[in-house]
């Protein structure tokens, strides 16, 4: 009989993208690991939470057996334990890796360098659940690849999202009476 593969392989449904070093591993701060990875964020009553909670399962009785170690790391967290806003009622995971990770858009067409996934976009995970069991004792989930699902951070404020209009000086008004109102610098033979 083949042994059990120890590796549990998903894909996960939408959740929202935060930390996201996916087109650059993290490098450079203070907690860097120098690993692309992506924490991905789904409500608490999401079907995919059971559905990852069952993962985390499978990946561990995989390695340990049907009985989890007293201090089993789980890669599910709980948002309403910490003290990040952003994950109150939700439950999220990161995923990692120490290769650059696949990205497509919703239709599986690659992703252009100039598209970056960031914090608060909507994406979906393919990913490997595998326990490790040495010092420390866990499930950790391994990044394959990601689908950007839905576009939601662009990368910074626009200035009309920031100030809205007012009236007032308007280059483009007066890029239009310059260009009206500019010599020619066509040279004459007579002026040499």
């Amino acid at each position: 009989m083949a042994k059990k593969s120890l590796y549990v392989n998903f894909a996960t449904t939408e959740g929202v993208a935060n930390y996201a070093w996916l087109n650059k591993p993290d490098q450079g701060n203070e907690f860097s690991d120098n690993k692309y990875k992506v924490t991905v964020a789904w409500n608490k009553d999401d079907e995919m939470v059971s559905k990852l909670q069952a993962i985390v399962a499978d990946a561990g009785k995989r390695e340990f057996g049907d009985t989890l170690p007293g201090n089993f790391n789980n890669p599910l967290k709980d948002g309403d334990a910490g003290d990040k806003e952003q994950f109150k009622g939700k439950v999220y995971a990161t995923f990692k890796s120490t290769r650059r990770p696949g990205q497509v858009d919703a239709k599986n067409f690659e992703l252009p360098e100039d598209v970056i996934i960031m914090g608060g976009d909507k994406i979906r995970v393919a990913a490997a659940a595998k326990a490790y069991n040495g010092a420390q004792k866990g499930v950790s989930f391994y990044l394959d690849m990601v689908k950007l699902i839905e576009k939601q951070n662009t990368g910074g404020s626009s200035a009309s999202s920031v100030f809205g209009d007012d009236e007032g000086y308007v280059i483009g008004d007066q890029a239009e009476a310059v260009s009206q109102d500019v010599p020619s610098n066509d040279i004459d033979i007579d002026d040499l």
